[in-house]
């Protein structure tokens, strides 16, 4: 639009400088034919070339022919038309030219002398620079074109205002958005909206609806199952034992023993899924957190853990580590990495837990000098029912677990090597949170 306005303000603008200055041009046309009429040929007078100077800038240069084309005075040289001279309305003819290797607008007047020394028509060219004109047009456009910059910038600025003012709703929704937690599936603060996105807002509130609808259909299913399936298995473990006692020949009591054992993985697997929904449901916002400290429920855990395993060498480096959380599942996340680092380490070498605080993190950190776990699988291990090619007792969701109790705390959980590069490294990262 901008440069439409320039190409249009030049041509009007040249327009206009055509008129005025063939207007001037005529004028000081018919006053050096007057004077040429009045002297019969003489050159001009000083006054007149003053008057002349005063009124233009350019160069002006004429002549004069007398009738029957004779040269009366002035520059003899001034190019006359191609097609000759014609006598149109008012005796004008306007033309362009080249004269001195300068362009020039010329006029030609004619003019009827009678009764003097030279009788019949007389012609008067009359030559002058453009640059006079070039010098108008130029300025206007320059004015025309600072305007256009300043309406540009002030449009521009205005336009940034109020597309970022118009848009400022948009940023705090995705603000907004973009702090939540991925589980959290609360509806969207709807509060001083413009109208046009609301709507928006209204469609995301009922989609989010729906999906926490179906997780928590979801997280039901799964709790309920679990808890239907606690009370058979814990009734099927002592049966096993019993029968285990009671076994008459050794074939019966390798029988037994796979159905006990087949028993205690149930129930272990059942434990962990009723687990993994709590996590669950604290990454939703479903339960509050409270003050613990990781190296005292490390204290109180590691001594359940040596009486279950009284060979297990540990070594513990525990620091007053307080944080913000649930105690039964940083309970679990404890139970869950020493039973990995059991099974997985070396059992003739110590395994090490630490607690400390870094900067604004506490940190919960085990590592063994077992296997270890490739690079290229320290992903893959905390997805659901995962599991390494040498594990074949797990089931594939301890670390998982461990990973959905840290994020559900808001948390980091990271998996390297052990000390020396020998073994694993699972050390998990939780920010000191406010009491919710």
């Amino acid at each position: 639009m901008s440069a439409a306005h320039l190409i249009s303000t030049y041509i009007n603008t040249h327009k206009t400088s055509e008129r005025i200055f063939d207007k001037l041009l005529v004028t000081l046309a018919l006053t050096i034919s007057e004077h040429a009429l009045a002297s019969e040929g003489d050159l001009l007078t000083e006054d007149l070339l003053e008057l002349i100077r005063v009124t233009t800038n350019d160069n002006l240069y004429y002549k004069v022919i007398g009738p029957n084309g004779s040269f009366v005075t002035g520059y003899n040289t001034i190019p006359e038309p191609q097609s000759g001279i014609q006598e149109l309305e008012e005796h004008l003819y306007f033309y362009d030219a080249v004269f001195l290797d300068q362009k020039v607008r010329v006029i030609a007047v004619s003019s009827l002398i009678e009764g003097r020394d030279l009788d019949g028509w007389m012609t008067t060219f009359v030559a002058q620079t453009i640059n006079d004109r070039n010098a108008y047009i130029d300025s206007i456009l320059a004015d025309t074109i600072f305007r256009v910059i300043i309406l540009v910038v002030v449009a521009s600025v205005l336009l940034y205002v109020g597309v970022s003012f118009g848009l400022q709703p948009l940023k705090q929704l995705q603000a907004s958005v973009q702090q939540r937690h991925p589980k959290d599936l609360s509806p969207l603060d709807q509060g001083n909206l413009p109208r046009e996105i609301t709507g928006l807002v209204f469609a995301l509130n009922h989609l989010l609806q729906r999906l926490s609808a179906n997780t928590s259909l979801t997280k039901r299913f799964v709790e309920n199952a679990a808890h239907q399936l606690r009370t058979p298995v814990a009734a099927l473990l002592p049966q096993t034992d019993m029968a285990l006692r009671r076994a008459e020949s050794e074939r019966e009591r390798v029988a037994v023993g796979k159905i006990k054992r087949n028993a205690e993985n149930i129930a272990r697997l059942t434990h962990q899924l009723l687990n993994l929904t709590t996590a669950e449901a604290i990454a939703l916002g479903y339960q509050h957190f409270k003050t613990i400290d990781l190296a005292e429920a490390v204290k109180k855990h590691t001594s359940i853990f040596l009486e279950l395993y009284p060979n297990a060498d540990l070594k513990l480096e525990l620091q007053p580590t307080p944080m913000q959380g649930d105690e039964l599942c940083i309970n679990e996340v404890i139970d869950n990495l020493l039973d990995n680092a059991r099974k997985y380490g070396d059992s003739s070498q110590a395994i090490t837990v630490r607690t400390f605080q870094q900067d604004t993190q506490c940190i919960l950190e085990v590592s063994d000098q077992g296997c270890g776990v490739p690079e290229a699988c320290r992903e893959k291990v905390t997805e659901r029912f995962y599991r390494l090619s040498h594990d074949s007792t797990g089931s594939g969701l301890g670390l998982a677990i461990v990973k959905e109790i840290v994020q559900a705390h808001r948390g980091q959980l990271e998996i390297g090597s052990g000390p020396d590069g020998l073994g694993t490294c699972v050390r998990c990262r939780f920010p000191i949170l406010s009491e919710s």
